[in-house]
């Protein structure tokens, strides 16, 4: 049996010739720029469908009662929802400048019409629609029965439920950072300015702000406060 070389095995001949920026080369400055943006895009992407797959499979093991392997899929989602964030704090090294001279090559193109990204959003619930995720840990919070301030109550003793809730809130944390990330970002580097496919820009982000989850929040304060209000997941 043949087996692959590190190129073959990852595609890397495939992958790297997907990076192609629209300004020629003998631009050097902006061409330079436009493959730093082009790479940094790219690899959210590839994130995001990583993201995508643990939340599904996550889902899928709470319903089979396998909490903690739930548990695990949703903390490595988290993780990659960090790195988006850094994917997305990186872009402020791009010059104002620079962007201005290849972003008219995008046309109509923007970051708003990414499949995946609407994907994950109406898989965490962000978009007004039930999350299926939360909807399995609500089936196992039934199964015991049980309450989320129960086993927040009885932290950290709260076995697999406990360890699936923090795992969601650390997700809720991740999705937030993530999107405040790329507000301050795209504040930077366009300021008040629209954004690319005739969104509003740093506007339409700022409108779009939400924490997946907030019932994790709720649950957490009201082991504290009377009101029963949501804090905030940072």
């Amino acid at each position: 049996m043949a087996y692959p070389t590190y190129a073959d095995f990852l595609r890397l001949p495939e992958l790297l010739d997907k990076v192609v920026p629209r300004t020629p080369p003998r631009r050097r400055r902006v061409h330079a720029a436009e493959h730093f943006f082009l790479v940094a895009h790219q690899t959210s992407e590839l994130w995001l469908k990583q993201v995508l797959l643990d939340v599904a499979e996550a889902t899928d093991a709470a319903a089979a009662q396998d909490l903690e392997q739930a548990a695990q899929y949703v903390e490595r989602a988290a993780d990659a929802l960090h790195l988006l964030a850094a994917h997305v704090t990186i872009l402020r090294r791009l010059q104002p400048a620079d962007f201005a001279e290849f972003r008219p090559g995008f046309g109509d193109a923007s970051g708003a019409q990414s499949a995946q990204f609407h994907a994950l959003r109406a898989e965490l619930g962000m978009d007004g629609s039930p999350s299926p995720l939360y909807r399995e840990l609500l089936a196992a919070l039934a199964r015991q029965p049980t309450t989320l301030e129960d086993i927040y109550r009885r932290a950290p003793h709260g076995g697999a439920l406990h360890r699936l809730a923090e795992a969601m809130a650390e997700l809720s944390q991740a999705a937030w950072r993530w999107q405040l990330d790329h507000l301050e970002t795209v504040n930077r580097v366009i300021g008040g300015e629209r954004g690319t496919g005739g969104t509003s820009g740093a506007e339409h982000l700022a409108a779009r702000l939400t924490a997946p989850f907030p019932e994790l929040w709720a649950a957490r304060a009201r082991l504290h406060r009377s009101d029963g209000g949501a804090q905030c997941p940072l």
